[in-house]
């Protein structure tokens, strides 16, 4: 068998028949920046290096796996710098992926058990009555992605404005309308604060009103998406709920933990649905 020189070239058909990928999917690589031919010539005709042939293979078969185009392009620059590195950065994707797969699995358990129409064992709801408390406010439109940044930059600056004073009440995320990939909320942080403090240009200072709540607590494992989705309809759903409509209060994340200092099975927070009504 031949063995190419030191630097050699190949056609793109060669190179597609090396790799096990067509010539569309070389194309949307190509401008993708994931895997770029090392020559593309006045015409456009593209020649690749035979070097690039083991990081095609790689690219063909994590996609196979169903892994995106930026996390391939991760594991590429991996390998740029040493296997191991490569190695280690599937480790993380293979981690990353069991706990997608547990969250959607959560979710469809929770379908399940509404099919059943029982209660879902995973959720079990309680109410509350829950007495008005003076806050600070910080409220911004913002799609999913943004959430973390916001919520980080929420609790620094409510920290600040403390400036040492113990909050009145728990960090909480309020949802006065859908937060996703599409839709902007908007998002309201919330914290219990004492009487002395007085609003900023950012911070603003309000009364939430006293009223009664469903509930329901869940661990940080329930916390990710897709499976708080389960949670939220477990409340939402629940006789409580059903009963006591036209609350003006919005759902909320009432949490008890920082999410980064527990473990998965313990409880971060409460998922809260003001009910309307009389008790």
């Amino acid at each position: 068998m031949a063995v190419d020189p030191p630097g050699a070239l190949v056609s793109i058909g060669e190179f597609a028949r090396r790799t096990r990928l067509t010539h569309k999917a070389l194309r949307i690589y190509d401008r993708s920046g994931l895997l770029r031919p090392a020559v593309t010539d006045a015409n456009g005709y593209r020649r690749y290096a035979v070097g690039q042939v083991r990081a095609g293979r790689i690219v063909g078969l994590l996609r196979g796996a169903g892994l995106g185009l930026t996390t391939i392009g991760l594991v590429l620059a991996e390998l740029d710098a040493a296997d191991d590195r490569a190695v280690e950065r599937l480790e993380r994707v293979l981690a990353d992926l069991e706990r997608e797969h547990a969250n959607r699995k959560l979710l469809v358990r929770h379908v399940q058990s509404t099919l059943r129409q029982g209660d879902d064992p995973m959720f079990p709801i309680r109410t509350r009555h829950v007495p008005a408390l003076r806050v600070m406010s910080v409220q911004r439109r913002l799609r999913a992605p943004e959430t973390d940044d916001f919520v980080r930059e929420a609790k620094a600056a409510f920290a600040r404005h403390l400036g040492g004073a113990e909050a009145t009440g728990p960090f909480t995320l309020i949802f006065h309308g859908t937060v996703d990939g599409e839709s902007d909320g908007p998002l309201e942080a919330v914290l219990g604060c004492p009487d002395h403090v007085l609003p900023t240009d950012l911070i603003g200072i309000r009364t939430e009103p006293a009223h009664d709540e469903a509930y329901t607590a869940i661990t940080k494992a329930q916390w990710a998406y897709p499976a708080i989705l389960a949670a939220y309809d477990a409340v939402a759903c629940c006789p409580e709920a059903v009963a006591r409509p036209g609350s003006r209060l919005s759902c909320r994340e009432v949490y008890l933990a920082e999410p980064d200092a527990i473990a998965e099975d313990e409880v971060v927070c409460d998922i809260a649905f003001p009910l309307g009504g009389q008790r």
